[in-house]
């Protein structure tokens, strides 16, 4: 069952808080007290935005709120594993559901035009909880990779092509120690994760394919020092993006390619705390990252032109307030463009998942709630949806509240747009 939450779980875009200053700024939506509920990937427009908390995976738009999928798929946590990623254009999201006998989470892409679910299949093993869990996807959502089960609670990297239906296991070079993949590129040639060493330390790895279409590992290391996991892929495969680590070049975001081999993502912009990358675009002149524990030293966006600039400065730049004593501290994704931030952020009342969209959001019909260019019925429905509720795109006249005004601009705006 697909279900809008209430107020009272999770709050929907009609009811959760945004944050704008002037008409021609950015905003800034708090969708929910939600403890562990973690929003994780945009789209390449930023319209939709793909979470999950302890009850399920989610998904949210300013049309609909969150829409949670609930009593449908298992979310991370309790043996389970996976992200919810999100593809370009918005449709297709990954997601973990029950399958097979005895009932255990898979992989599972969720088509969110026509709420269905399609298993990406396994290797018929399972450990605790799971067969298989997806970490990363390709903006088309050709290409997912993850962790798969293998016999005796062993688990082994892989990569799926949808379109030829092939899923490669990665595999080792510890032997009968495990491996991830956590990110792949938009063709699918460069692939990147972890692999547990003989001590246990998750050492980065990287999968290229070559022209022979086989996968070839490479463990990362610098001047004797193992590289923690990493995590993100440029679009084009070009460079693979890892957790610093202390003692090599300040705990800075560290980025490999084939011809340059690991080198610092420019220079710490927080001291010494860890680097943790978690989205990057295309070409890879955009890099989002935390610092610190769950962001405890900052948030960052890393660009080719302008190094590290703070979340909380680029909020500030687009003309968003960021409400008092709340911090956009633990990032976890982007769009393409940068544009649009998602994360959980942590305030003085406990956390919540953000969505930072970095546009100019003038319109000259803010009356026309759905965006088809005029002010009708639609849009009478989701106003008086949200009716008594507090701030979102509803609140017309900008009192922080939707009542007997708003509907008084609404209807006054009736008809085509100008």
């Amino acid at each position: 069952m697909i279900r809008t939450l209430s107020a009272s779980v999770l709050l929907a875009a009609s009811s959760s808080l945004a944050f704008a200053p002037a008409a021609d700024a950015g905003e800034l939506f708090l969708l929910g007290l939600v403890p562990q509920s973690y929003a994780t990937d945009a789209s390449d427009d930023g319209r939709v935005v793909a979470g999950y908390d302890t009850q399920s995976y989610w998904y949210w738009t300013r049309e609909t709120g969150v829409v949670q999928l609930i009593g449908t798929t298992v979310p991370p946590g309790n043996s389970v594993g996976g992200s919810a990623n999100i593809s370009g254009d918005g449709r297709y999201m990954s997601v973990s559901t029950l399958q097979g006998k005895p009932l255990k989470a898979e992989g599972t892409i969720y088509d969110i035009q026509w709420a269905d679910f399609a298993p990406i299949g396994n290797d018929g093993f399972h450990c605790d909880g799971e067969r298989n869990s997806i970490w990363g996807m390709s903006r088309d959502k050709r290409f997912t990779c993850g962790l798969m089960e293998q016999a005796q609670c062993s688990a082994i990297a892989y990569v799926r092509d949808e379109t030829t239906g092939v899923r490669t296991n990665l595999g080792t070079l510890y032997f009968y120690k495990p491996s991830r993949a956590n990110d792949v590129s938009s063709d699918g040639g460069t692939v990147c994760g972890w692999n547990d060493d003989y001590t246990g330390w998750r050492q980065g790895a990287v999968w290229v394919r070559n022209a022979q279409g086989a996968y070839v590992q490479t463990n990362l290391s610098s001047g004797g020092f193992k590289m923690s996991e990493a995590g993100v892929v440029s679009g084009n495969g070009q460079w693979v993006y890892g957790i610093g680590r202390g003692g090599f070049n300040n705990g800075v975001v560290y980025r490999w390619s084939q011809a340059t081999g690991v080198q610092p993502l420019g220079t710490n912009p927080a001291g010494g705390a860890i680097g943790y990358p978690v989205a990057a675009n295309h070409d890879g002149t955009k890099v989002l990252c935390f610092f610190g524990m769950i962001g405890s030293a900052g948030a960052y966006l890393w660009t080719a032109e302008s190094g590290y600039v703070s979340v909380a400065t680029l909020a500030a730049q687009a003309g968003v307030e960021i409400p008092e004593g709340w911090q956009l501290s633990q990032v976890l994704g982007m769009s393409e463009d940068a544009l649009t931030i998602v994360g959980t952020a942590y305030g003085p009342i406990g956390s919540s998942p953000f969505v930072l969209d970095l546009r100019e959001s003038a319109q000259p019909c803010p009356a026309d709630l759905d965006g088809n260019d005029e002010v009708g019925a639609s849009d009478l429905a989701a106003l008086l949806s949200a009716w008594g509720s507090f701030g979102g795109s509803a609140d017309l006249d900008g009192d922080g509240a939707i009542g007997a005004p708003d509907l008084a601009v609404l209807l006054s705006a009736w008809g085509v747009c100008p």
